[in-house]
């Protein structure tokens, strides 16, 4: 089904229906979600929301409606948001006999161009004022501040983005996933663009945080959030190893950040994302103190009662890590003897 001759393949009955919703004006609010991917929001006896994607050729890919009809593959709101779809690619109007006529439509470009500054810094404010996600998308993306503002600023951000697409449910639906990690993809740039060392692995946690978070509330079946959680760990690894400018001070408190941010209960469940985090700390191994805080604390790690029964495996990974540390660091005699102990341990898993 294609979005320029939809009315072919559907029940004429329910075109009818949907063309009289469309020219009545009951899609109260349409936007484009992502690249091909659009919302529409139609008023009947409830108010609804269609959700439209479709292929580079105009191909209706996907289409979802939440009201309640289920006589056929497609309802009137879904008819009613293709007619809105139609002209919003097309760029035509409807007039009342229900003939389509092309209209120059005036671009938001051109009617920017010709405002002042402050007409503009009027026109954001008022908009932001009534979009707490855009508002602090705005402060995030746009200030040249680097302190502790700064990371007060994300975390209200990343809440605001939460709210927006948890909405009154508290979750959010795979067909919202894609654009919700998309809107946090901010913070990441800010973390990223941000120089003082301590602060961007701050903005960094917080969103490895509310990534790992986000597996609850959110149906990640398309992948979206996995990738934010690796992307944000890719990250925090850039920003921990970026020594360039940095004493000695501060890279043991970014390595005792790290450290501490295993134990965070966000992890519970995880282990493979705090076992990450401990690779990532073995970039600081060379320095003796704290070489022994990590061993510390992977042999603690260890050392804990399996809390469920894939716990073996995540052991498997901590003692690979051990090894490493021991290897390049301990003596020759002690790296054979754990040779030995993590040969036992590996036969041991495999039968």
């Amino acid at each position: 089904m294609n979005i320029n001759n939809f009315e072919n393949d559907i029940n004429k009955t329910i075109v009818d229906r949907g063309y009289s919703y469309y020219i009545e004006g009951n899609v109260v609010e349409s936007f484009e979600q992502g690249e091909n991917e659009y919302i529409f929001h139609i008023e009947g006896s409830d108010e609804y929301e269609v959700f439209v994607a479709i292929g580079d050729k105009g191909d209706i890919l996907n289409s979802e409606c939440d009201c309640p009809y289920d006589f056929g593959p497609v309802c009137k709101h879904e008819v009613a948001a293709y007619f809105q779809l139609y002209e919003m690619l097309n760029r035509v109007t409807t007039n009342d006999n229900k003939k389509n006529k092309t209209s120059k439509i005036t671009t938001i470009q051109e009617v920017l161009n010709n405002l002042s500054k402050e007409e503009l810094i009027n026109i954001i404010t008022n908009i932001a004022n009534n979009d707490a996600t855009l508002e602090n998308s705005i402060i995030v993306k746009y200030s040249k501040n680097d302190n502790q503002n700064a990371l007060e600023t994300c975390q209200e951000l990343i809440d605001s983005i939460v709210r927006k697409y948890t909405g009154r449910e508290g979750f959010i639906k795979y067909r919202d996933t894609g654009a919700f990690v998309r809107e946090l993809e901010d913070v990441v740039e800010k973390a990223r663009k941000t120089k003082n060392v301590l602060l961007a692995l701050d903005i960094a946690l917080l969103l490895l945080n509310e990534g790992i978070g986000a597996f609850q509330y959110a149906d990640d079946s398309g992948g979206h959030i996995g990738f934010l959680v690796t992307e944000t760990l890719e990250l925090i690894e850039e920003i921990a190893t970026s020594w360039n400018g940095i004493g000695n001070n501060q890279r043991t408190e970014v390595f005792e950040k790290l450290v501490a941010q295993t134990d965070h209960e966000v992890f519970e469940g995880w282990l493979d994302y705090k076992i990450d985090l401990l690779r990532i700390c073995l970039e600081f191994a060379e320095d003796e103190m704290l070489r022994e805080q990590l061993r510390n604390k992977i042999e603690s790690m260890i050392d804990t009662k399996p809390s469920d029964r894939y716990m073996h495996y995540g052991k498997e990974s901590m003692l690979q890590l051990l090894f490493q540390l021991i290897e390049q660091y301990g003596s020759r005699e002690e790296a054979e003897l754990f040779t030995s102990i993590l040969s036992s341990h590996l036969s041991e898993s495999s039968c």
